[in-house]
């Protein structure tokens, strides 16, 4: 199928980007275009307007501030992959990267549009909720608000962000010392995860277990913290039989659906083995946390 008609828009700045969405019947931003021109494709979205994000500069790009990496929306995905700034800090931004999508829609795909879509199943919105991210969201009259990514995601392909509002840049505390770890089981290679985790932690200075992160997706509506984990990771304090422990409370604060391959019983049981791998990876011996 082809796309409805629609009126074509390229904004060179993000101001004159909003004030022409102030002006369309029902425009659409258009950032990378991986999920939003499918959808069109398959008159799943018919849009008045297409207002084109790939010409405003102040949108792409990476940098770091006394407190903060900032990534522009607009930033590719490949581009996120291979950023030496981000890699060093975020040590699984090259393995999550990798695990999303295919090489020719990550040379395309953002940053922004990957949050902004939502999808449960999706490994950026996890991999920035594990990183307590902020997010700076522009509106029209040169006005700006900054969401916490806890409060972002609000149900499936649902977030906090008003339709007359633009994301513009993710924020990502600066943490010195962040080991991680990432696991995710799917079908194939490349396709959305049946299950899957990511954990992040830092070793304090007393040689504690601090700042205990743990995220799941594909499990729910939207990825989600397993605050009772994180607590037992810090307790457990390195002793490998505690994180196994640890790990197996993630059977009673996940809730998947059954789906036509997969009951929910299974995924329950793949969401405590990513979560006992996405620990390991970011607790390991050689990180100085398991004993």
């Amino acid at each position: 199928m082809k796309p409805a008609a629609f009126d074509y828009h390229l904004p060179g700045s993000i101001d004159e980007a909003l004030n022409l969405y102030t002006k369309c019947e029902d425009g659409r931003f258009l950032a990378g275009g991986q999920s939003l021109v499918p959808m069109m494709s398959l008159r799943l979205a018919a849009p008045s307007d297409i207002i084109d994000l790939n010409k405003i500069k102040e949108l792409s790009g990476v940098y770091s501030s006394d407190d903060y990496i900032h990534i522009g929306a607009m930033t590719r995905q490949d581009q996120m992959g291979s950023d030496e700034l981000l890699c060093e800090h975020v040590p699984i931004m090259n393995a999550v990267i990798d695990s999303v999508g295919h090489p020719g829609t990550r040379t395309r795909g953002t940053i922004g549009g990957s949050l902004c879509h939502a999808d449960p199943a999706a490994e950026l919105p996890a991999l920035f909720l594990a990183l307590d991210a902020q997010l700076v969201v522009a509106q029209a009259g040169g006005t700006t608000r900054t969401i916490a990514i806890e409060s972002f995601f609000t149900g499936h392909f649902e977030t906090a962000l008003h339709s007359d509002e633009l994301l513009t840049e993710i924020q990502i505390p600066i943490t010195p010392k962040r080991h991680m770890g990432f696991h995710e089981i799917t079908a194939r290679s490349s396709d959305f995860a049946m299950a899957g985790a990511i954990a992040s932690a830092t070793l304090a200075a007393s040689g504690t277990l601090d700042a205990v992160r743990v995220v799941t997706f594909g499990l729910g509506d939207r990825p989600v913290r397993l605050r009772d984990v994180e607590i037992a990771v810090a307790n457990a304090q390195g002793d490998p039989t505690a994180l196994r422990s640890a790990a197996q409370l993630t059977k009673d604060l996940v809730l998947p659906r059954d789906e036509i391959h997969l009951s929910a019983n299974y995924r329950t049981r793949l969401a405590v083995a990513v979560v006992q791998r996405a620990l390991e990876g970011a607790l390991a011996v050689e990180s100085g946390f398991i004993r």
